[in-house]
């Protein structure tokens, strides 16, 4: 009798044991397995979800447009400019660019002091296109900043100068005219359309020639008719190739009006609005550099 206690003893034991050890398991299962198995899916969830990329562009943009308003004009192209130069992956680039190049031309335009600005005092004898070369500006320049209607200057007249030392580059894949300045960035203009006949493009030229036309006839800057004429800007011509041309679209010879520029000396062109071409013609000087990129520039967020 005693030996049955003692079995059924041990087996209640055996049993308290395996119990005991169900229940480990199930502590440990519980309390350290399922939690670590939680986490583990829960970064795999956070390493595939594709979350917000970080856009440090936008919080420069936003703080410049604010120091805009508050009349903080050159902190405000500063940080714009720095927008344009590291951070061309934002989503505020192309409005950067813009808002940028408006500013530019504004400060070029104004009377406002800029390194590079001065005041010239005429002398006898001086004449807007010699002061203009002097300067390595353009005479539309000249006359624009300093608010002249004609070509007469007096001794003693103060003319604000700046040299224009601008360059062009020509983007077609995204069809963008960049002016340079030294290099960086100063304004975009939209290239409307062109007519590009030949099978390759120079990497490199310079513009040769700034005419205008008016009356079916051919004129230069110093023409005082030049305000209100059909301007162009040519490069340089080659032997059986004459310069691509940057002028707006001309009409066809049925809707022709009679000052454009005669059909049959239209070479190679590319097309920009009147504004456009009206800001250029006043920017860029005989000689400027022109660069043609072979591949289109990666395409910018809009």
């Amino acid at each position: 009798m005693a030996r049955i206690y003692l079995r059924i003893l041990a087996s209640l034991f055996a049993l308290a044991v395996l119990a005991g050890t169900v229940l480990g398991v199930y502590y440990v299962y519980k309390e350290t397995y399922l939690p670590e198995k939680e986490r583990t899916q829960e970064v795999r969830a956070l390493l595939t979800t594709t979350a917000p990329k970080a856009d440090p562009g936008k919080k420069q943009f936003d703080h410049a447009m604010e120091l805009i308003r508050q009349g903080e004009l050159e902190a405000a192209r500063r940080l714009l400019t720095e927008i344009t130069e590291v951070y061309q992956d934002s989503d505020r680039y192309q409005d950067s660019r813009r808002v940028l190049g408006e500013m530019n031309l504004d400060r070029l335009f104004s009377r406002i002091p800029m390194p590079g600005k001065l005041e010239y005092t005429a002398a006898r004898g001086d004449s807007l296109q010699l002061i203009a070369q002097r300067f390595r500006t353009t005479l539309s320049y000249i006359k624009r900043v300093n608010n002249l209607l004609g070509h007469v200057v007096h001794p003693d007249d103060r003319l604000i100068v700046y040299p224009l030392d601008l360059s062009l580059q020509v983007d077609l894949g995204s069809k963008r005219l960049t002016v340079l300045k030294e290099g960086r960035y100063f304004k975009d203009y939209a290239i409307a359309g062109m007519h590009l006949p030949y099978p390759s493009l120079p990497e490199q030229t310079t513009i040769a020639d700034k005419p205008a036309w008016i009356d079916n006839k051919k004129i230069q800057p110093t023409d005082e008719r030049y305000p209100g004429s059909w301007k162009w800007l040519q490069t340089v011509s080659k032997p059986g190739r004459p310069g691509i041309v940057f002028c707006t679209p001309l009409p066809e010879a049925a809707a022709a009006p009679a000052d454009a520029p005669p059909l049959s000396a239209t070479p190679a062109g590319i097309y920009l609005s009147g504004p456009d071409i009206e800001e250029l013609s006043t920017l860029i000087r005989v000689g400027a550099p022109v660069q043609f990129l072979k591949k289109p520039t990666p395409a910018a967020r809009s």
